[in-house]
């Protein structure tokens, strides 16, 4: 895939450049051909600041291809496209200038990616292949430490760009824009060799099972249910985790002041309560986050990000808006220092951070925004130390092998379908068929790079749009793809029928995925549970299991 190609240039003033492929004043280029392997490299005699670099080739797509489009972080939608395919942009909400300023945006990758909105044209980050057959033909990046890979393909005008984001960079000596392998072959075969190559062992993480507060009581908890929740889910075979999400905290990012009003007693009690059950404490926090309303925002806007013209930059909506914390700032560096260091000593074993992609929203201090978000996985990492993280809301790649859970898919909604309102926001918004398709269609991550969270499975009776098939299908296909098994339900409050489903779904099961593939709406799952072969096959439109 990486043998006939143009170099494309776009400089700062807007002018453009194509190169040949051999070395010349500004490029030094190697390909090892018995690696696969492509090295990229710009050499220049003054500074110089390139918005845009591309590599350009053709390739032959055929009727019956499938291109793997790897969403940006870890809710962005990532499947298996066809030549009729659309890829979605953001929604109509986010395109006005109210979604501007609500920061709707700033979720995906719309800043610095352009959206066709054309059938057969997708684009895809890290890394990318075409399924033919059984066979795929691999590409991806081998350090995007510099700046974001993104792969773009036009299955209709037969062609592939391979560019780099390293916006806001000035480029000013020896500056290695890519590191690309190409691979070909059977789909582990292909995912094990990348790995390999990455210089990624795989996880000896062990699966995590148990509880969060999130998906039933969202930030309306307090200590009574978290006590009572705790009691019940304490009770089921197999269970090692509780996890307490947001809501425990006064304003998102003041992670040292908590709600006395829901927590009388602080997080200590709750803490202990949970290690009393013999389980790990898990927390959630939103580190580089900082409500609008907080006390951060309102005394320490000094440690906020700012965009070009001087205004605080908004991350996202939730919580009525929030900004971004500036990781560089040594401040913001010592206060979340501190922050972990408190539940640490607490005893927390597990911090689920969420909104990660906050800290690398604009390129800054002549970093891309990928160096910024490799950056800030590093000074989580050292926060968290030996303790646990379970990331979310992130560009994926700058945590491979570096955190030891990633949630991999949208949040998981209460009904099956987008609501309206969800649909004119972006790809990013909660959606439980986005949910499902990014566990299928991530798989090759789990085990491999962290274990993979695909949400949580629900099978209570109330607040919740789903019929009993539907719960235990989402369940079942849960347990095949998950390394995170969590629910937000009162288990207490199960009939024989849900208990039976949750103690099946938490069983110490070695599973193995197959293959997984798409005929129109039909979905087949070929895999295995202890050695023996299953197969699950179901409708994604409808969320209705296929019997065979």
């Amino acid at each position: 895939m990486l043998e006939n190609y143009f170099v494309h240039v776009e400089y700062k003033d807007g002018t453009e450049r194509k190169v040949a492929t051999t070395s010349n004043d500004d490029f030094d280029i190697k390909y090892i051909k018995n690696n696969a392997c492509l090295s990229l490299v710009i050499k220049v005699n003054i500074p110089v600041e390139i918005t845009k670099i591309w590599l350009e080739m053709d390739y032959d797509f055929a009727e019956e291809d499938r291109f793997f489009a790897n969403g940006y972080q870890s809710w962005t939608d990532s499947r298996e496209f066809g030549r009729d395919d659309k890829m979605a942009d953001s929604g109509i909400i986010a395109k006005t200038c109210l979604g501007k300023k609500l920061g709707l945006r700033s979720y995906g990758d719309y800043n610095f990616v352009k959206y066709s909105g054309k059938r057969g044209v997708f684009h895809s980050h890290g890394y990318a292949y075409v399924r033919r057959g059984e066979e795929i033909d691999f590409v991806g990046s081998l350090s995007d430490s510099k700046g974001y890979t993104i792969i773009k393909a036009d299955m209709r005008k037969n062609k592939i760009c391979i560019f780099k984001d390293i916006e806001g960079v000035v480029i000013d000596n020896s500056y290695e824009v890519f590191k690309l392998i190409a691979l070909k072959g059977e789909y582990n075969e292909v995912f094990d060799k990348y790995f390999a190559m990455l210089g990624i062992p795989k996880t000896k993480s062990q699966v995590i099972k148990g509880y969060t507060t999130w998906y039933n009581y969202y930030q309306n908890i307090n200590e009574e249910i978290v006590l009572r929740d705790l009691e019940s889910i304490s009770e089921v075979s197999n269970i090692n985790t509780f996890q307490i999400d947001d809501g425990y905290q006064t304003k998102v990012g003041d992670w040292l002041s908590i709600d006395k009003t829901k927590f009388p007693n602080g997080l200590d009690k709750c803490i202990d309560a949970i290690h009393s059950k013999g389980l790990q404490a898990g927390l959630w926090l939103a580190p580089f986050a900082a409500q609008k309303e907080g006390e951060i925002a309102t005394y320490h806007s000094d440690w906020l990000v700012r965009d070009n013209e001087g205004k605080l930059l908004v991350a996202g909506a939730n919580w009525g808006g929030f900004y971004a914390l500036d990781i560089y700032n040594k401040e913001v560096r010592k206060y979340l220092k501190d922050v972990f260091l408190h539940y640490r000593k607490m005893g927390v074993d597990l911090f689920k951070l969420d909104f990660l992609y906050a800290a690398c929203i604009m390129p800054n201090y002549n970093k891309s925004r990928g160096e910024i978000m490799y950056d800030a996985i590093s000074l989580l990492r050292e926060c968290v130390g030996d303790k646990q993280i379970l990331a979310c809301g992130t560009p994926l790649m700058p945590c491979f092998g570096r955190v030891e859970y990633m949630r991999i898919g949208a949040d998981m909604g209460l009904r099956w379908k987008k609501t309206l309102l969800q649909r004119m926001t972006h790809r990013e918004d909660v959606s439980s068929q986005d949910a499902i398709y990014n566990s299928l269609y991530r798989r090759h991550l789990n085990k491999r790079a962290f274990l993979c969270d695909p949400d949580v499975l629900l099978l209570r009776d109330y607040n919740l749009g789903y019929s009993w098939e539907e719960r235990k299908l989402i369940s079942n296909i849960i347990k095949i793809f998950g390394g995170v098994l969590f629910t937000s339900d009162d288990v207490g409050r199960y009939n024989e029928k849900q208990r039976s489903q949750l103690d099946y779904v938490m069983q110490d099961n070695d599973m193995w995925v197959e293959n997984v593939s798409e005929q129109g709406n039909v979905i087949t799952i070929d895999y295995a549970v202890d050695g023996k072969a299953k197969k699950l096959v179901f409708d994604i439109t409808t969320c209705k299991e296929i019997q065979q």
